[in-house]
């Protein structure tokens, strides 16, 4: 290039005097040789070296000899050597392409010889500017032990000169390392120079030159921050006046390559543009030069921040023809840099620490920048946070441990070395210890980049956030040399902001008669001119002042930015901007600390400034500047005097002469201010003005226990505003949460019209709750440390808003703890289901959030809690009347519902000090309406509520009373309600009664004049007032109380209409260990509650005659009657007066009897204001309504007569006369004996005088009259006591055409010496069917073959007996060619059994035989011959055919078969044909054991047939479904669903996508189904799953059926393995979780002959039984769902019924279960009903279970039910079940 700089002389003047330097030492004893090198006599092409040699001394400080004393010393260095051997073309090197690469020679070899090179880049177009990006540079310089200083290694070292030749000043020097950065020139030309004066070191560097167009248009604006500062303003043309149209301006900035940019937009407003387009309208781009990383904006922007990657940034401002606008202002400034950070400009996103989730490295420092848009903030959530703690001293330490509680010396010893080693922390976030710059020592610094606010964490956090201000974030990471932390992990997001605000003029004085403008300004007492629209203006227009009076409430108006500026003629003279401090006064703001904007350079840095505001007016000048009455000081500076004359007076300056008589507006013209001795360049302008940009945002630091109040504008004083738009950020520290408490709270309605309302966001789970209206107790806590209220109106009504007490409170970060917002879920305690195991510092809480209108529910149904020392478990409510609630003991199932919408919870676990076990589930009480519409009663003490006055002005209203006792109480609530009146039908209004815990509950939508009650089984109940969607007048009286509560292993409740019940473990003797057994039963409000005791025997009374021992205690409710009953009682009833009866077994510790069993039926009410009525006196009298006239239509009338338990009644009828009818379905009186069940119908006129006597003790006698003729008197009688017989009689007449007859007590056993007769009339001409759907009696007289002992008789209408039945047998029919019949029941005095029950129909004489045929599509039944098991009839022929999906087979199993038998069967027989294939089998005769038949094809005909003579007893059969087998595959169980079947006798078997991982969240199975005689032989030849001690992530399970044995499988056991099945299925289930995948399985299987299959012995348990309907009586067995393990039938109602001997009860266990899931299991589903218990039924299962579960019944007798919808079916259920001892748990 021919051309070498000053410097680059000088520096290779300084390479030959370095190497001029002792480089080679021979030596001997007293001189020594030292050579050194000429430096090289060619910078390139080839140059030598040679070598030079001069004699010192050998001393400390050598000093120069004569060579002959150094002659003996062999110098063994060559002469010359060769040096800058390189091309000269590799440095001398001229570009002129628009974009290249510059190297350092030989890049990107670190070295190179000691060389000078020069590259010239010259690019072809004058308008264009060279970009050179370097992404390597470094350049190490002169080793400083060579004597040069840090300065002397960049000017004498290997330097690199960066040169503008067409700009002598754009020069730069660089030398040593520097992260990649940019260089621009100024013109088309850049030289680049490189020196570097030795080949030993590391000196290379890599850029890339492109070219950029400068702008033509003249407002090109080009800052060197070494040059120009390292802070300034830009602005676009004209600005704050409006710029020009067709602009193209350009801005670039460029700092030193160590430092990076940040631009802080302050004002912004262009012609409005769409961002999406690009801003095609007036825009401002902003790029990076080196990552080329770019913004464009246009419209009205916030202040916002835009930090570059590198030193370079580019600014081009472009503008069309149309509209202008202000434009923009913009300061800037430099910041260090360490490197390239990583930029996030994407949403949402996530970044971690380097290593994450490994430990990061030691002395780390990484950058994070996420850049939003303007109108954004940035949220970032830290989900995982570790790193090491700040330092601290032993004061700190002691004062940590004490507070986690280690108090004791030895504890606090162990604290003390745990935070030592590092443990405590790592262990538990309760430990934080903020960080300073003093303490921390790993750390992230996130840096709020407009506002320049930094925050800094370390240490052990929980989960939390942090929410910026402004729209850009910096993150600083830095570690030490500690690598033993985990680091963080973090995910960010944006969120919207308000729109910006626009300026408001809020003053304006005009120079000319204006004489006081600044005592205008400070006039805090009024406003001036504000309706004089004139006064406004920015020209002189008027001469008024205006100021608005809301200054005058400056610290409540949310100012947030400050403008002075001056006009003439319209256009702005000058501007100076503040921020809009928190201020009480009108002057705090105007200080030099807020400065943000003056147009003068020496005010960028505001120092040494007097900013003064007094009633002589606004000044802004330095410090000589300011005196007033000493202009002549020549370093007093001034840039802006608002001088006003109140008296009349003037200064000294010169300037300011002309404000002698008018205020008067200077302000400097000068770039840095006015002189005050001189005043040159001072002018004045027209108009003066303050302008202020306000919202109503805040930004609260949230200090723990210091409260702040937050509230809507104007709140206590007026209606808030319209069009309201209000952002609360509410924040704190890491360790704290934020609790809102809602004081007051009142908006307009309709929340989905969003039209006032405000929404909380909880910001770190990103969950939020929006409410509108009137709400009454609110509070809203949030997970973690940061929250948002969002406050928004319209333009339509306004209310007095809200009012917020907002709190940071410590959070409870322990494992154990959790905030909850799910509409329902459960809770239990750590470790469940056993005692905590460990201690947890802060102790345990759970807090269950509900949506601002609702209430929250804590149901509890199982709570043990001693102590030994230490606070109690509590329930935390803080708006409730207790706001602490403590629970201690064992305590019954009970609820708990919140005052607000939150409830929580609070435990602290201490082992071996405490025993906590609790159960429960949470649920929300949807919302009252109005809000507040809520009240609570405490039940202990009795007392009265009536229907809530606030549910009356309007409709549709929800209001509850909720009544309750503490639940250390165990007590229970009683309320009688009485006078309830609704005035809509329909159920428009309604009161509804719930149980809190039970969820048991009663809707009530009718008047009810008579009086009822409603008994909780727990210790809360709910009412509910609906009120309706019209305004109605509604009303009731309540009375409340408590009663004590029971064991509830030892208390039922009934609500059906009828059942049973009896004692704990009857027929043996009940328990003596109980206190009390309790059964509640609950009616409606018009019923009451009729008891029939069966059999009753229990201890006798003392020897005062007192039941006092053990006794039966019946409670009326309504009327707090009590009986009591003991010793033994013949059967006997008792009737309530209203609608619930409490029955008690109260029982000592002594005698034990067998207790009692007992029916009950719900009966309709007697109202004694209409008719009948309940009549328990020894005599009485009775009659018809408006006896002796007319009884009237449509009457219902009950009468119940109940009188003591040994007595009897009679009833006599001195008249009786109703409408005539002979079926006595219309107008009728029916009399029953309630013990024995007899009863009679009446109609017509009946003969009197007619005597009735009962059995029993009580009689019920119904009248009923229908809408026609009703003119007849009635009846009239009286009725009278005597003693009862002991006989166990029953006498029943039956004439309807058909009924049921059950055996006396059905389905328990019927008494002993029972003499029953059933009399059944049906109409002339017809016959009876009877069918036996159950029959149990003792067995026939072995000795005689007779039934002898317990037997039916059945009698035809001659009394002819027709049969004479006893034993057990399956259903049977009868058919009895006459029309009346009689059955006999007779018991002997010893063994009962269940009885029956007979279904009779009166059917005709002639009508045929049903038809036989038969049509199956399930996927299993059962059929059976005619008649079965009596004898089939002659000349029959049945057809049965079996049709089910194509890809099933068919299999029939005969279990019993006997026909008539024949060679080649040409007589009867079942022919059973496999239609498709053709297949057929024939056979006939008597077979024993059963007969098994397999089809090929899915469709199959049995045909049965039988001759004219020999009938037999026919055959019964099941049929069952399984696949069509198919060939063995390659099968993982995934490859359709999640089940593979197959029927192949050999395959392999391998992991989804094996070889490779499999995937994760798998779940896949292989079932295997073999011949009966065969076994699966599994073999793993590999395996590679997730390790774990107890296989509960990752597995394989192999199953065998049907016993259901499995074994799990994981890790990496020993290959080859293998596993055989017990059974002739097996199944290969895969499962992987969500984490960590591994390589898989490889095996196979092949079938084998079974060997050491499970066999059940035939005299205790049947084989597996899998039909849809079916009995079992052994005492133990095996049965599944049909068709398992396949899928059982759509469509299906299947029952299993076991039943085993008496004094047994059964235990059920399903070890496999799998039954379509739905939450409340209504599509498909498994119950249980003990019918031997009146029916009982468990709750409904469905899903899949993982583990067995048992059910254990309360009686011998039990139905298993499956119901399965016509949708989706699963694999069923395989169950086992035994008999077990009958100790009843009774609950």
């Amino acid at each position: 290039m021919g051309r070498v700089s000053s410097l680059v002389e000088y520096c290779l003047l300084s390479i030959l005097i370095v190497y001029s330097l002792k480089v080679g030492i021979v030596q001997g004893q007293t001189h020594q040789w030292i050579t050194t090198y000429t430096p090289c006599s060619k910078p390139c092409g080839g140059g030598i070296q040679t070598l030079v040699k001069e004699c010192f001394t050998v001393e400390f400080e050598p000093k120069p000899a004569f060579k002959q004393y150094c002659q003996g010393l062999v110098v063994i260095q060559p002469l010359t050597k060769a040096c800058n051997t390189q091309s000269c073309e590799l440095c001398e090197r001229t570009l002129t392409t628009l974009s290249g690469i510059v190297t350092s020679p030989y890049y990107p070899e670190k070295f190179t010889l000691p060389r000078y090179c020069a590259v010239h880049i010259e690019l072809p177009e004058a308008n264009r500017r060279v970009v050179l990006a370097f992404s390597e540079f470094s350049l190490d310089g002169l080793e400083l032990e060579q004597g040069l200083t840090a300065e002397d290694v960049c000017i004498c070292g290997t330097i690199c000169l960066l040169h503008d030749p067409n700009f002598d000043k754009i020069r730069e020097e660089l030398c040593g390392t520097k992260p990649p950065f940019v260089w621009v020139s100024q013109s088309n030309q850049l030289d680049v120079e490189f020196i570097t004066e030795r080949h030993d070191i590391f000196n290379r560097f890599h850029a890339n030159y492109t070219a950029i167009t400068t702008s033509a248009s003249g407002c090109t604006q080009f800052i060197d921050t070494e040059v120009d500062g390292p802070n300034g303003f830009l602005t676009s043309l004209n600005f704050p006046n409006h710029y020009e149209n067709n602009l193209h301006c350009e801005y670039i900035i460029q700092a030193d390559p160590v430092h990076r940019l940040i631009l802080f937009v302050e004002s912004f407003q262009l012609e409005p543009g769409n961002p999406k387009t690009n801003c095609n309208t007036d825009h401002l781009k902003i790029s990076d030069l080196y990552t080329w990383r770019n913004d464009v904006y246009c419209g009205t922007q916030h202040s916002f921040a835009w930090v570059s990657d590198s030193n370079g940034v580019w600014l081009v401002f472009h503008t069309n023809h149309e509209f202008v606008y202000e434009g923009f202002l913009i300061a800037y400034e430099v910041i260090d840099r360490d490197y390239y950070p990583l930029v996030f400009t994407t949403f949402p996103g996530e970044f971690q620490t380097p290593g994450y989730p490994w430990a990061y490295p030691a002395f780390t420092k990484f950058e994070y920048l996420i850049h939003a848009k303007p109108s954004e903030v940035v949220v970032i959530t830290f989900n995982d946070f570790h790193l090491e703690a700040a330092h601290t001293t032993e004061e700190e330490e002691i004062a940590l441990c004490e507070k986690l509680g280690f108090v004791e010396n030895d504890t606090l010893d162990t604290c003390l070395e745990m935070i030592e080693n590092g443990d405590l922390c790592g262990r538990s976030r309760s430990c934080y210890i903020p960080c300073t710059e003093e303490t921390a020592q790993d750390f992230i610094e996130i840096l709020d980049v407009y506002y320049s606010e930094i925050s800094m964490y370390c240490g052990y956090l929980p989960t939390f956030s942090w929410v910026s201000k402004g729209n850009e974030v910096l993150l600083r990471f830095y570690s030490d040399e500690n690598e033993d932390f985990k680091g963080f992990s973090a995910s960010y997001r944006a969120i919207e902001r308000r729109p910006p605000s626009e300026w408001e003029l809020v003053f304006r004085a005009a120079s000319g008669r204006e004489r006081n403008a600044a005592s205008k300004w400070l006039d805090e007492s009024r406003g001036y001119n504000e309706g004089a629209k004139a006064a406004k203006s920015v020209t002189v227009g008027s001469l008024q002042t205006y100021k608005n009076r809301i200054v005058n409430e400056w610290e409540n108006i949310g100012v947030r930015k400050v403008k002075i500026e001056l006009y003439k003629s319209g256009n702005v003279l000058s501007a100076f901007i503040f921020e809009g401090i928190e201020s009480s006064n009108l002057t705090d703001w105007f200080e030099c600390e807020n400065l943000i904007y003056a147009p003068y350079s020496n005010l960028y840095n505001c120092t040494d400034l007097v900013f003064k505001i007094d009633e002589e007016g606004f000044e802004i000048a330095n410090e000589l500047g300011s005196n007033g009455d000493n202009c002549t000081d020549a370093d007093g500076l001034v840039w802006l005097d608002l001088q006003d004359v109140p008296d009349g007076s003037y200064t000294t300056c010169s300037y300011e002469d002309a404000a002698a008589t008018t205020t008067r507006f200077f302000y400097s013209t000068l770039p840095e201010g006015t002189p005050t001795n001189t005043g040159t360049g001072m002018e004045y302008a027209d108009v003066f003005t303050i302008w202020i940009q306000r919202d109503c945002d805040q930004h609260l630091i949230m200090n723990p226990s210091e409260p702040k109040f937050v509230e809507s504008e104007d709140y206590g004083f007026a209606n808030y505003p319209h069009f309201e738009y209000c952002d609360m950020y509410f924040t704190t520290d890491p360790l704290q949460h934020i609790t809102f408490n809602f004081k007051d709270f009142i908006m307009q309605t309709d929340c989905e019209l969003q039209r006032d309302y405000v929404v909380i966001e909880d910001v770190t789970s990103e969950y939020s709750d929006l409410f509108c209206g009137k709400q009454s107790d609110v509070e809203w806590t949030t997970t973690a440390n940061n929250a948002i209220l969002r406050f928004r109106t319209d333009a339509s009504i306004n209310y007095a808003g809200f009012q917020a007490e907002v709190v940071a409170l410590s959070r409870n970060t322990e494992d154990c703890s959790s905030l909850l917002r799910s509409s329902f879920g459960n809770l239990t305690n750590l470790d469940y289901p056993d005692s905590p195991q460990y201690i947890r510092p802060q102790g345990c809480s759970t807090l269950v959030h509900a949506p601002p209108a609702d209430r929250v529910v804590f149901s509890f149904n199982k709570f043990s809690f001693d102590f030994d020392i230490g606070p109690e478990f509590v329930i935390v409510d803080n708006f409730g009347n207790d706001l602490l609630v403590p629970l201690s003991g064992h305590l019954y199932p009970f609820s708990w519902t919140s005052a607000s919408n939150e409830l929580a919870l609070w435990y602290y676990p201490q082992p071996y000090k405490s025993y906590l076990i609790y159960r429960s589930s949470y649920r929300r009480l949807v919302q009252p309406l109005p809000a507040g519409c809520l009240e609570f009663y405490d039940a202990e003490f009795s007392g009265f509520f009536d229907w809530p006055l606030l549910a009356m002005p309007t409709g549709s209203q929800n209001c509850f009373t909720i009544i309750r006792t503490h639940p250390v109480l165990n007590r229970r609530v009683t309320v009688t309600f009485s006078n309830l009146v609704l005035q809509l039908q329909e159920c428009d209004a309604y009161l509804q009664v719930q149980d809190s815990t039970t969820s048991r509950n009663d809707k009530y939508c009718t008047t009810a004049q008579v009086s009822f009650t409603w008994t909780s089984d727990t210790n809360e109940a709910i009412i509910k007032f609906y009120h309706g969607p019209l305004p109605a007048l509604h009303q009731v009286e309540a009375e409340y109380r408590s009663l004590q509560r029971v064991d509830p292993q030892w208390y039922q409740v009934f609500t059906e209409d009828s059942g049973h019940f009896w004692s704990p473990n009857y027929p043996n003797l009940y328990p003596n260990d109980i206190p009390v057994a309790e059964y509640l039963f609950h009616a409606n409000a018009f019923q009451l509650v009729l008891i029939v005791f069966t059999d009753f025997g229990v201890e006798g009374p003392d020897v005062n005659g007192t039941c006092r021992n053990d006794y039966v205690r019946l409670y009326d409710l309504l009327d707090q009657r009590k009986d009591n009953y003991c010793n033994d009682q013949p059967p006997f009833g008792w009737c309530s007066s209203g609608n619930e009866v409490l029955v008690s077994l109260i029982v000592d510790k002594t005698a034990q009897k067998r207790g009692f069993y007992a029916n009950y039926a719900f009966l309709p009410r007697p109202d004694p204001a209409a008719c009948g009525g309940l009549f328990n006196s020894d005599s009485g009298e009775f009659s018809s309504p408006n006896y002796p006239r007319a009884y009237g239509n449509n009457q219902l009338c009950v009468y119940v007569f109940q009188v003591a338990s040994d007595k009897r009644i009679t009833l006599q009828f001195d008249q009786l006369v109703t409408q005539p009818d002979v079926k006595c379905e219309k107008d009728h009186l029916e009399v029953q004996d309630k013990i024995t069940g007899r009863k009679n119908v009446y109609c017509g006129t009946v003969g009197v005088p007619l005597t009735w006597t009962s059995q029993g003790n009580v009689i019920v006698m119904t009248f009923i009259s229908d809408l026609t003729d009703s003119a007849y008197s009635g009846f009239t009688g009286s009725y009278t006591i005597s003693d009862r017989e002991d006989t166990q009689t029953c006498i029943e007449e039956f004439m309807a055409q058909s009924g049921t007859i059950k055996s006396p007590r059905f389905p328990s056993d019927y008494y002993n010496n029972a003499n029953c007769r059933y009399e059944i009339t049906v109409d002339e001409g017809f016959a009876i069917q009877l069918t036996f759907v159950e029959f149990n009696l003792e067995p026939v007289n072995p000795t005689t073959t007779s039934c002898d002992f317990d037997y039916v008789e059945i009698l035809d209408g001659n009394d002819v007996s027709q049969d004479k039945l006893c034993g057990s047998r399956g259903p049977f029919e009868r058919r009895i060619i006459s029309n009346k019949v009689t059955l006999i029941f007779s018991s002997d005095f010893i063994s009962f059994y269940k009885g029956f029950v007979v279904n009779y129909e009166q059917v005709s004489l002639t009508t045929p035989p049903p038809s036989c045929d038969q049509v199956f599509t399930g996927t299993s039944g059962v059929f059976t011959s005619p008649n079965y098991p009596g004898n089939y009839p002659d000349n029959t022929e049945c057809r049965i055919e079996i049709n089910v999906a194509d890809t099933l087979r068919v299999k029939i199993t005969f279990t019993d078969f006997s026909l008539e038998g024949y060679p080649n069967c040409p007589y009867d027989y079942v022919k059973v044909t496999d239609i498709e294939e053709g297949i057929m089998e024939k056979y006939c005769g008597r077979i024993d054991g059963p007969i098994e038949w397999r089809s090929e094809s899915h469709n199959v005909l049995v045909l049965f047939h039988s001759d004219d003579r020999t009938p037999s007893s026919g055959f019964t059969a099941i049929y069952e479904t399984e696949p069509i087998p198919v060939g063995a595959l390659s099968l993982s169980g995934c490859e359709s669903g999640s089940l593979v079947e197959t029927s192949a006798q050999f395959g392999q078997l391998i992991s989804p996508n094996y070889p490779r991982p499999y995937s994760l969240n798998q779940n896949c199975r292989v079932r295997i189904t073999l011949r009966p005689e065969k076994a699966c032989l599994i073999t793993f030849t590999e395996f590679a799953l997730e390790a774990h001690p107890k296989c509960a992530y990752d597995y394989v399970e192999l199953t065998s059926f049907p016993d259901g044995a499995s074994e799990r499988f994981c890790g990496t056991p020993f290959v080859p393995f293998t596993w055989r099945s017990t059974g002739n299925i097996c199944e290969v289930h895969f499962n992987s979780d969500a984490f960590v995948p591994s390589q898989g399985y490889r095996g196979s299987f092949e079938a084998v002959e079974a060997v050491g299959r499970i066999t059940v012995a035939p005299t205790t348990e049947a084989p597996t039984a899998s039909e849809c309907n079916q009995e079992l009586s052994h005492k133990s067995g095996t049965f599944t769902t049909p068709n398992y393990p396949a899928k059982y039938p759509l469509n299906a109602k299947c029952s299993t019924r076991i039943r085993v001997p008496e004094g047994f009860l059964i235990q059920v266990s399903f070890r496999q279960f799998d039954v379509e899931d739905e939450p409340n299991c209504n599509w498909d589903y498994v119950e249980i009903v003990d019918n031997g218990a009146g029916g009982v039924k468990t709750k409904r299962f469905c899903g899949n279970f993982q583990q067995s579960f048992t059910h254990t019944s309360l009686s011998n007798d039990i139905e298993v039910k499956l119901v399965s919808d016509n949708y989706e079916s699963k694999t069923g259920y395989f169950a086992s079940y035994k008999a077990v001892s009958n100790i009843v748990n009774i609950g």
